[in-house]
């Protein structure tokens, strides 16, 4: 593009234009580069070189490659040159514009604020646009609203809040349905071209445009268009298209055309395009139709169809009952031997497996009972069809899949594609296949190696081969079978990164599909964080659209993963913080914060503002969220309406950690709190992940004064308490030294968190410790000589008490007592003296 359009540029403007070239190419290998192309451009002399239309274009062009602040200096002198030249520019400045767009997107806002939204281009577009031919109209118009709108597959563009971008936008869409009108009988080309290049349809902009190609599409295209139209629209699954207003007069053109020009193929065809779509809007007009040409459908458009009706579930009962009272009709295996089976029966079972899982399941159990010959084989589609077939019902009997592994091993390579070896991975593993077995292997290795076979005859503008659904069966398997150790594989790991990814750019992955495959991949302990971070940076793309189970799911799915993302966790707490959250929410994101150790963003994030009752609530709920959030914010939540709940809580009805939680929020009702002391002394300790330090440490401020209270504390919370850091640590001792009696539980618990930490807390701190433990003669000799052996590095210099506290430390441990100086001794001086002779 670019050698082209520097034939076209003046004289004067050449130099600086390959200087530009040249700094941009270089900074591929130096991106400090594009600041001296950003300089060079803030430093050129507008007027002095720049003469030529396509002078003023190429360095809008170039404005962009080098990330040129918008609305600048430099860029209104270019939208000033513009206008000043608008006569010269003609209809192949603009078409060159378009492409300029087409090929870079990111640069439409710039061209539409200098040349699209310009008085001198309204009131010219008319004469430049009868320049061009249809395609290139409709190109450049397709391609202004892609680089300006928000789609699917490129979450960013730029709203529609600029009035005239709207205007313009409006004025475009008119005039392209103006220009579609007025093509005669070539009208119906010029809307399968609409669904090609992807032309926006929906919202009041572009409200003439669609009238006209709806009310075309209706009228005038044939079944063959129909079909064009729905397989463009089922490829490209863009919503702004208006895809349920489009299928609707998709399905009535089809009925509008005489019986003979439509062909099964054009019916099922659509139908399929409306299952991949999801639109569940079947006219009955379309219905009666699918019902005319289903005696003559192949069987191969049967399963199609059976296909698109189990995929748009609950519509088109009138045909589902036809399609199941046809395949019953036809006759079941009878015959035994080498006739085992009717060869029908696998394509059959798929089939009903769709839409009659029952009668699938009988018919199933009527093929497994007759496999008896073991010189029995199956053909490569006959395989295909079983296995998904027992895949739909989730039924996998014995001898049906021995049959289709044979099959699978039997026939080369080619004979299957990579969604087959999914299917035989699957069907493997739920069979008792391990993932150290030689047919898993084999069946992995043909799931690696097939693929491109598949390419090959898909073509390179095809989908992704494997769907959402088939990668969760992939990472089914290899949990069932035990297989983690080959997504270690780098081929293994190769395909599913490239299917991600392949998916993620077709908008193919729900929010909900990667929610689940995140549940997989935590299940499976995945070493490699770069499937997760694909998965969870989709999720962070669609925040804004979680419902109150997603994001249930989605924290469960954090906490499996044990996921340190702030920035992800943040962002979820803005979210829930904009949307008002429930309280399923709420609690979700609790617990993920105390298990990821996030509770300081949940305390900060101000999610209890709105909150106004407690109605309805559960003990667990109401402690739960009390123990999460700060101690400030505490206090207003538990006076809500509701909260007196916890005062009516009885201890047999609560779990140990409500137990444990209510301990560390009430403080104020002594004989409730001594009586869950109680029950809790009876319960078993809980684990290292169900409770905060900062739990533990208020349950031991609220029960310090109680000497068995405070004993089934520090036993309930053994794990929390071993692990504390120093500071933590020292707050605990600050906690019990107004204690009258400490149990000797509460130092063999924390004494190990005080042996770990000896050698690297300060000497103040080990001579505190050291301090409380003579105090309650504690004769734990390891903790004591670890922290005597700190404390002796302490100047000379300490006080008399704490060198008192020292030395009846090392009388009761039995250890020497002698600081050693860190300060440096001064020499003594000499002193001299004077003798007088009398």
């Amino acid at each position: 593009m670019r050698r082209s359009l520097t034939l076209w540029i003046s004289k004067l403007w050449r130099p600086h234009a390959e200087h530009i070239q040249s700094l941009i190419a270089r900074s591929v290998s130096e991106p400090r580069e594009l600041q001296q192309a950003r300089t060079y451009l803030h430093e050129l002399k507008f007027e002095q070189s720049i003469e030529e239309v396509d002078d003023a274009t190429d360095l809008l062009y170039f404005m962009h490659r080098v990330s040129y602040p918008a609305e600048s200096h430099l860029e209104m002198k270019v939208g000033e040159f513009l206008s000043k030249c608008a006569p010269q520019v003609c209809g192949q400045h603009i078409l060159a514009i378009g492409k300029r767009i087409q090929e870079e997107p990111g640069s439409g806002p710039l061209w539409s604020r200098v040349v699209f939204e310009r008085g001198w281009f309204t009131s010219s577009v008319v004469a430049m646009l009868s320049t061009m031919t249809l395609e290139e109209h409709l190109t450049l118009c397709a391609s202004y609203w892609h680089s300006l709108l928000p789609t699917p597959q490129s979450r960013c563009g730029r709203q529609l809040v600029s009035g005239s971008f709207v205007a313009v936008s409006t004025r475009l869409a008119a005039l392209t349905a103006q220009r579609i009108e007025g093509c005669g009988d070539n009208r119906p080309c010029a809307v399968c071209l609409c669904a090609k290049l992807g032309i926006f349809l929906r919202g009041d902009t572009f409200a003439e445009l669609r009238a006209v190609t709806l009310s075309i599409t209706r009228e005038m295209l044939s079944a063959a268009q129909v079909l064009e139209v729905a397989n463009v629209l089922a490829t490209r699954r863009s919503a702004e298209t208006a895809n349920s207003e489009w299928l609707v007069a998709l399905q009535e053109a089809l009925c509008r055309r005489r019986t003979g020009e439509v062909e099964a193929a054009h019916a099922v065809g659509l139908l399929h395009s409306m299952a991949v779509l999801n639109e569940t809007t079947l006219s009955e007009m379309f219905e009666d139709l699918l019902l005319q040409l289903l005696p003559g459908m192949s069987q191969d458009e049967i399963l199609k169809c059976c296909e698109s009706l189990s995929t748009l579930s609950g519509t088109a009962p009138r045909i589902r009952t036809e399609v199941h009272r046809t395949l019953c009709t036809m006759a079941v295996a009878g015959a035994k031997g080498k006739n085992f089976v009717d060869k029908a029966v696998p394509w059959r079972l798929r089939c009903l497996s769709m839409v009659a899982p029952q009668e699938a399941g009988k018919l199933l159990g009527r093929f497994e009972e007759n496999i008896q010959d073991a010189e029995a084989s199956l053909s490569p589609s006959d395989t295909r069809d079983l296995i998904r077939a027992m895949r739909s019902l989730r039924v996998f009997p014995p001898r049906a899949v021995t049959l289709c592994k044979a099959s699978y091993l039997a026939n080369p390579l080619q004979s299957f594609n990579q969604q087959d070896a999914v299917y035989m991975m699957y069907a493997g593993a739920r069979t008792g296949e391990s993932a150290t077995s030689a047919f898993f292997k084999e069946v992995v290795n043909r799931f690696t190696t097939v693929r491109k076979f598949d390419r090959r005859k898909s073509g390179p503008h095809q989908t992704s081969v494997l769907t959402a659904e088939l990668l969760e069966m992939v990472l089914q398997a290899l949990q069932i079978a035990k297989g983690r150790s080959l997504l270690d594989d780098a081929r293994v790991y190769a395909v599913l990164r490239r299917t991600l990814e392949q998916l993620q750019r077709e908008g193919s992955l729900s929010t909900e599909a990667n929610i689940r495959l995140l549940r997989l991949l935590a299940g499976l302990n995945v070493g490699n964080a770069s499937l997760p971070t694909v998965l969870l940076t989709n999720v962070s793309r669609a925040l804004t659209s979680l419902t109150s189970a997603d994001v249930r799911e989605l924290c469960e799915v954090l906490v499996a993963l044990k996921s340190r993302d702030v920035l992800m966790f943040r962002a979820l707490l803005e979210h829930l913080g904009r949307c008002g959250p429930d309280r399923t929410s709420l609690t979700a994101i609790a617990v993920a914060a105390r298990k990821l150790k996030f509770v300081t963003y949940f305390q900060q994030s101000g999610l209890l503002q709105n909150l106004t009752s407690l109605e309805g609530w559960s003990v667990s709920d109401i402690v739960l969220i009390a123990a999460t959030c700060s101690e400030n914010r505490r206090a207003g939540f538990l006076a809500l309406p509701g909260a007196d709940v916890l005062a009516q809580a009885q201890a047999e009805d609560l779990t140990t950690l409500d137990l444990f939680l209510i301990i560390s929020i009430v403080a104020d009702a002594r004989k409730q709190l001594l009586s869950m002391a109680s029950a809790l002394s009876k319960r078993q300790p809980l684990g290292a992940n169900d409770l905060e330090a900062e739990d533990a440490l208020r349950a031991i401020v609220n029960v310090v004064d109680d000497k068995d209270a405070l004993a089934a504390v520090c036993r309930s919370a053994t794990s929390a308490l071993q692990a504390m850091d120093e500071n933590m640590l020292m707050r605990t001792l600050e906690a019990v030294r107004r204690a009258p009696e400490l149990p000797n539980v509460f130092f063999r618990v924390v004494g190990r968190c005080v042996l770990r930490l000896a050698n690297s807390m300060t000497a103040d701190n080990a001579i505190q410790w050291l301090e409380l433990y003579v105090k309650h003669s504690i004769r734990d000799d390891s903790v004591g000589k670890a922290l005597l052996s700190k404390a002796r590095t302490r100047s000379s210099n300490c006080a008399d008490l704490t060198d008192k506290s020292i030395r009846k430390a090392a009388a009761m441990y039995g250890k020497s007592y002698a600081l050693h100086c860190k300060l440096k001794k001064n020499k003594e001086k000499p002193e001299w003296r004077s003798f007088e002779v009398g």
